[in-house]
């Protein structure tokens, strides 16, 4: 995975990252990226867009996509 966020993960924490997502932990995946990118005020889209791209990487199925569920329930 190509990502300037993502790849600016240490190794133990794109791991750790890696088997929240594989066991459906997206919240507390969001979390620990936030706390362990190093960004202040990292947004919570950001982390999720990395974190759904990661879970298409890895074959998991997982969230709703935030901005395409906001497109299709406003849209």
């Amino acid at each position: 995975m190509d990502d300037v966020l993502w790849n600016g993960l240490l190794p133990e924490a794109r791991a750790e990252l890696d088997e929240l997502v594989a066991c459906g932990r997206y919240v507390r995946a969001i979390a620990v990226m936030r706390e362990r990118s190093g960004l202040p005020q990292l947004a919570l889209w950001d982390c999720a867009e990395v974190l759904q791209e990661r879970a298409d990487v890895m074959e998991v199925s997982g969230p709703i996509r935030p901005r395409a569920r906001a497109e299709q329930l406003h849209g």
